[in-house]
């Protein structure tokens, strides 16, 4: 399976009434729900073998008072142009600390029901802005060095938020999510002005405008000057995404948000 960077969604999980007060919405407050995306094949270039893919992403973030739980489950099945099906599912829990220091993270890839990889670990900065370690317990015991800047998902789509609503039209940072044992990634967001559209689904999570945005992903100090693939998304003022496009470099997948609800409030 392609590497899922779901959790650049961490928050991605409100009516505001204008662009103008969504302009002065800071900071970032994020909204606990589930959701699902209808996934599908958007484009496949030539050579690649891709004819089709469809499935299903069902996500959940919420609120755990002392920080933010992430789980999501990907399932995705393509079909090759010259004949033959593959399922592929990838499931994640995540758990990041408020002040964006700490990050705990599991993630199990299977093909056709077999498991492809395990991965787990925790992961903790030095400091706001400052450097890190990630400790890996599977597959094996090691650990990789977070460099200076690193974001953890949540902190990530919480600084591109806050970004978007103060004006801001870029954000370069590297991120960690902790699927795959690569480490982080160098990523590159820029960010439209905020929209009104449509809502894809009757809730009040979506009654404000969207700010378009666009990712790129690359290795951690790699020289190619293309991603090793790209992100595309509407984000709402408290987190919640829709037009989700994942882009590879010879296919792209495309979420629908297919339905979504508020998870109840915690006691804390």
């Amino acid at each position: 399976m392609y590497r899922s960077r779901g959790l650049v969604l961490a928050g991605f999980v409100a009516g505001l009434t204008s662009v103008a007060q969504v302009a002065v919405a800071l900071p970032a407050e994020l909204v606990s729900h589930r959701a699902t995306y209808r996934m599908g094949l958007s484009s496949s270039r030539s050579g690649s073998g891709m004819a089709n893919a469809s499935g299903m992403w069902s996500y959940q973030f919420a609120d755990s008072c002392d920080g933010w739980v992430t789980e999501f489950r990907l399932n995705v099945t393509y079909a090759y142009s010259e004949g033959g099906l593959v399922e592929t599912t990838t499931d994640f829990l995540g758990w990041e600390s408020k002040d964006g220091l700490s990050y705990r993270f599991r993630v199990r890839q299977t093909r056709d029901g077999q498991i492809t990889e395990e991965v787990e670990g925790t992961a903790k900065l030095n400091g706001v802005g400052q450097a890190g370690i990630a400790r890996y317990t599977r597959p094996d015991t090691h650990t990789i060095k977070l460099p200076k800047g690193t974001l953890f998902p949540t902190a990530h789509t919480i600084r591109l938020l806050d970004a978007a609503s103060s004006g801001g039209r870029l954000l370069a940072r590297p991120l960690f999510d902790g699927q795959g044992e690569e480490g982080p990634f160098d990523t590159s967001a820029q960010i439209g002005h905020a929209v009104a559209q449509p809502a894809a689904v009757s809730s009040p999570l979506l009654d404000s405008p969207v700010w378009p945005m666009r990712m790129a992903f690359f290795p951690t100090g790699s020289s190619d000057p293309l991603p090793e693939f790209e992100m595309s998304l509407t984000y709402h003022p408290n987190g919640v995404a829709e037009d989700i496009e994942q882009i590879f470099k010879t296919f792209s997948l495309r979420g629908r948000l297919e339905s979504i609800e508020v998870l109840p409030r915690r006691k804390c």
